[in-house]
């Protein structure tokens, strides 16, 4: 009966030590707003300061971003200054988007997913209207600016 009861706790044990690793392994899906920029033109536009690179991705054009080049490099966000590079079939929804706006700069967008170490695993992509986005960054910027005070 002991070995029996030994036994089954040592089974329950494995099973949640085996879930709690599963549940740890999966990256948390969340959303970010930012430029759409393709990748051979955010290279240069994450080596500067994050207000500059975010100037520049504000001012990156469709026409741009629509070239074979920089279509092949693919796409990714320029989210507080900082690149993430999208998965496939963030590229595909992205370059589908692209294709569809008629904005021609100002490529503001949210997109849901997860982290796979440096890429971005798109769930979804969607247009931002730019004055909403320019009202969450004087939002932090103040935030930012009390922070400084304390």
């Amino acid at each position: 009966m002991k070995k029996l009861t030994i036994l089954a706790l040592l089974s329950c044990f494995v099973l949640t030590s085996a879930l709690a690793q599963e549940n740890k392994e999966k990256p948390m899906s969340h959303s970010m707003k930012g430029y759409l920029v393709d990748k051979m033109c955010a290279t240069g536009m994450a080596k500067k300061s994050p207000d500059e690179a975010m100037a520049k991705a504000a001012k990156h054009t469709k026409s741009c971003a629509l070239e074979e080049s920089c279509m092949e490099s693919g796409y990714g966000l320029i989210s507080e200054g900082k690149w993430y590079k999208f998965d496939d079939a963030g590229d595909k929804q992205a370059l589908a988007w692209l294709k569809k706006t008629e904005k021609k700069n100002e490529l503001l967008v949210e997109v849901s997913g997860s982290h796979e170490g440096d890429i971005f695993k798109v769930a979804s992509l969607k247009e931002v209207k730019a004055a909403s986005m320019k009202k969450e960054m004087k939002h932090e910027e103040m935030k930012k600016d009390e922070l400084k005070k304390d």
